[in-house]
């Protein structure tokens, strides 16, 4: 074998080794939501991608992403040890019955998007019903204590208006037929951004805000392995804020 055949030999297992892992986890993805996870160019990427890549790399481990139907297939699977890991969880007692919950790796925040307007800006959201803004909202998702207390009360079931679709909910403020629509922060930035839109702003006003995590398998991870992911999402507090950096601009 000449020289640069030995050479080019010696590189490839080396390089092999620097990817290598102890163990491949296979990660449930329910639904693909932008700037999350989404395809593009036909590659599952986004925010939650990108730092659960992070995480398990500095774990140990490499990733095998598997598409769920739901979110409830998604449990399921865990449950029975057929995935390991679910990204973007919210805590619950009855998810916490038959998971592991990671250390929080960031945080969803439900806010106001509006065109501003100063008279309403020290407003909370019932000061925004009591001036008779129409809001619109998504019937999936959940907005706090605060926000379900009002959509149940009759009084203000003209004004908290229910749209499936984030860009229909965007297209309606956009051609000014509500005052406000309400929606997790980056996903509603990231498709302000992505459309161009100007002028569209983020209230003072936090509707909800609550941390994500990671939820884990009790039965295919070992205690070690909880460890080693939980220290990898602490270690890395600053790369995941620069990696939702490189997705949505404040």
């Amino acid at each position: 074998m000449g020289l640069k055949a030995l050479f080019l030999l010696v590189v490839a297992v080396l390089s092999n080794s620097a990817f290598s892992c102890d163990k491949t986890l296979k990660v449930g993805i329910s639904q693909q939501w932008a700037p999350y996870a989404f395809k593009q160019n036909g590659k599952l990427t986004g925010i939650d991608i990108d730092v659960v890549n992070l995480v398990l790399k500095e774990a140990g481990f490499c990733a095998k992403y598997v598409v769920m139907p739901s979110s409830k297939r998604g449990f399921a699977e865990l449950k029975h040890g057929k995935v390991d890991l679910l990204p973007a969880a919210s805590y619950s007692t009855e998810r916490d019955s038959f998971s592991f919950f990671s250390e929080p790796y960031r945080n969803e925040v439900m806010r106001l998007f509006w065109y501003p307007h100063s008279r309403l800006e020290s407003l909370d959201l019932q000061g925004l019903l009591e001036h008779q803004q129409v809001i619109l909202t998504n019937s999936g998702s959940y907005f706090g204590p605060d926000f379900t207390h009002f959509k149940e009360d009759a009084k203000y079931k003209e004004q908290l208006v229910t749209v499936s679709s984030l860009r229909q909910r965007l297209a309606m403020l956009v051609a000014r037929r509500v005052d406000f629509f309400v929606d997790d922060e980056l996903a509603g930035l990231y498709l302000i951004q992505k459309n161009n839109q100007q002028g569209i702003e983020l209230h003072p006003y936090i509707v909800n805000n609550d941390s994500v995590y990671f939820m884990l398998s009790e039965t295919t991870l070992l205690a070690e392995d909880r460890a080693a992911i939980n220290s990898a999402i602490l270690n890395n507090q600053q790369a995941i804020t620069e990696i939702i950096a490189r997705y949505v601009k404040y």
